[in-house]
């Protein structure tokens, strides 16, 4: 089987700042401040880090009955803002065509707690279901992590080992996560980080967008690219 990862925002998607609006106004109802998210980094973080970097300038530790009132309205927010959602180019083409490979197995690893991260995208049109082999944002404490769950919980659906698996995302940590699993992985230019910034962070493909051409497909089904899957006989994929 081959697993086939995507991260969502900026990868499969755009929420166009929905995102943040929609946290900014959950801490203004839980906590009477919009908290500073103008000034934190979410690019290729966990939304629980993203979240109490930008509650700590404002001396805010949340307890459990706080964190649980400001995720009732983020994802309330959230649902609100589907309609300001796009799909990356070529992203639904991708994923149709993915799913029709019987040897393909789809997951999520993102930073989106779980709940978000069905809202988004729903919001452009996927379902949940599509996507069997996944890890979210508030069950791990890194990135790398991410994509180990990822992995482990594809196994457990396939049934079997899984033979190759490829990271698809479009920042630095997603592709520092995707090494530290020994797993390949495809740069997505579609958000902050360009093409040659990807590369240079050690994406073994780099693409402008989702679009799901041969040199892409080749790459995802086939490993058509030299040292691919070098060493991959040294991880726990199977």
């Amino acid at each position: 089987m081959i697993l086939v990862m995507f991260d969502i925002d900026g990868t499969l998607l755009r929420t166009r700042g929905s995102s943040i609006r929609a946290m900014k106004l959950a801490a203004e109802k839980v906590f009477g401040t919009p908290g500073a998210f103008d000034e934190v980094e979410c690019a290729g973080r966990l939304d629980p880090d993203i979240i109490a970097d930008a509650l700590r300038p404002c001396g805010i530790v949340p307890t459990e009955a706080q964190w649980r009132q400001f995720k009732e309205h983020y994802f309330a927010a959230l649902r609100r803002e589907q309609g300001n959602f796009r799909a990356v180019a070529g992203a639904e083409r991708l994923i149709a065509d993915l799913r029709q490979r019987k040897q393909v197995l789809l997951g999520l690893a993102t930073g989106n707690f779980t709940e978000s991260a069905f809202i988004k995208i729903e919001g452009v049109g996927f379902r949940p279901e599509w996507f069997v082999a996944n890890a979210f944002g508030e069950e791990v404490s890194d990135r790398a992590s991410l994509v180990a769950l990822a992995i482990k919980r594809a196994k457990r659906w396939g049934g079997g080992p899984i033979d190759r698996a490829i990271m698809v995302g479009d920042t630095p940590r997603d592709i520092a996560a995707a090494k530290a699993n020994c797993c390949a992985c495809v740069g997505v230019a579609a958000g902050r980080y360009s093409m040659e910034t990807l590369a240079k962070a050690g994406a073994d493909l780099c693409v402008p967008s989702l679009e799901p051409t041969l040199t892409l497909m080749n790459f995802l089904l086939d490993g058509d690219r030299p040292c691919l899957w070098a060493g991959l006989e040294k991880t726990s994929l199977t």
